[in-house]
């Protein structure tokens, strides 16, 4: 009789390649999804950094070609009015609605004094409604506004100026496990009439 030798696989075996091909998985998850979080980190930050420098940039332009700043006068605030030739900006950083807004107040009252349209729109309760918003407030993919402050500067000999500083952060709806990776990034300047 002829005996014939099968080759076949012990359940040892089996589960020693088993085991194996497992871990490789385990290895490979957890490198694509680091990778994954990794890039997510790094396209927030960039809507961060990008929203930041838009917003300097559009205030500084029109801070640099106005008359006058009319508050805040002396002291920090969340409310920057300036003044150009009779047209006013107004610059609010709303952190309940994590956004940095702007529009252009006018009278809407033909009897109002000069003095109490500008207190009046210097309020921070004072309702911006025909705003624009100069942040991206997708909860998910844009920024939101932590803090910030507006501070006039006067000094003797020196133009006016203003200095703008507020922090930026992940949207309010960004992922968790990557939003709270990410340190909230301070934007500063100084501009001067």
């Amino acid at each position: 009789m002829i005996k014939k030798k099968i080759n076949a696989f012990t359940l040892v075996e089996m589960l020693v390649v088993i085991s194996v091909l497992g871990l490789v998985g385990v290895v490979m998850l957890t490198i694509f999804t680091r990778t994954l979080r990794g890039h997510n980190k790094a396209q927030i930050l960039s809507v961060i950094k990008q929203n930041g420098q838009a917003v300097l940039e559009n205030m500084g332009n029109t801070i640099r070609n106005a008359d006058s700043i009319l508050c805040p006068v002396n002291s920090s605030s969340n409310t920057l009015v300036i003044n150009k030739g009779g047209i006013y900006t107004r610059y609010r950083l709303d952190t309940a609605k994590h956004s940095i807004i702007s529009d252009n107040p006018v009278k809407t009252n033909v009897q109002e004094t000069d003095g109490d349209f500008i207190i009046e729109t210097c309020q921070p309760a004072n309702l911006m409604t025909t705003a624009n918003v100069l942040t991206d407030t997708n909860d998910k993919t844009g920024v939101s506004v932590i803090s910030g402050s507006f501070k006039s500067e006067k000094a003797p000999g020196f133009k006016d100026g203003v200095t703008i500083e507020f922090l930026l952060g992940p949207g309010v709806g960004a992922p968790q496990s990557v939003a709270g990776q990410i340190d909230n990034v301070n934007f500063k300047t100084t501009v001067q009439l």
